[in-house]
């Protein structure tokens, strides 16, 4: 049963006319899992962001619009990275599952949005305090040959 409706999320589409226009179609969502982050894509030209509400009661359940990043053509899939930090949008001229409209003049390709700041990153590293190594964040029993940290020791490093 859905909780929410959001009626014309992505605008009416130009069907000749005001009496024959018609609501666009949600054609991808993505969300990220234990936040309230959703992200919807179709044929208005944009990747809309989403806050959803949760709550006991139903007048505390809704979805906000925080942003749109404007992406030109069909938004055939979303995928949402680690953390919320970025997004990746499969774009078409065509939607995926047929060849019933074209956005004329899209190219296929795929998308890469940044979704949170650098400022933002940093802040969520340093709060962490934990760099997933069991020992609280202290590198000294680490192993210096671990190739997947080697890049992140190295811009914190300084040459005096």
């Amino acid at each position: 049963k859905a909780v929410v409706s959001m009626q014309h999320a992505h605008g009416l589409s130009d069907g000749g006319g005001e009496s024959s226009s018609l609501a666009r179609g949600i054609s991808s969502c993505a969300s990220l899992g234990g936040s309230d982050l959703a992200v919807t894509g179709s044929n208005d030209g944009y990747l809309r962001l989403w806050k959803v509400s949760t709550g006991e009661k139903a007048s505390e359940r809704g979805l906000e619009t925080i942003g749109k990043v404007p992406l030109f053509g069909y938004i055939n899939d979303i995928a949402v990275g680690p953390k919320g930090r970025f997004c990746v949008a499969a774009v078409g001229q065509e939607p995926r599952l047929g060849r019933w409209d074209r956005v004329a003049g899209a190219k296929n390709r795929f998308a890469i949005i940044q979704l949170a700041t650098t400022t933002d990153d940093q802040n969520d590293d340093d709060a962490d305090g934990d760099n997933g190594n069991g020992n609280g964040g202290d590198d000294s029993e680490e192993d210096s040959s671990n190739d997947n940290d080697s890049d992140d020791n190295a811009s914190n490093s300084s040459s005096d």
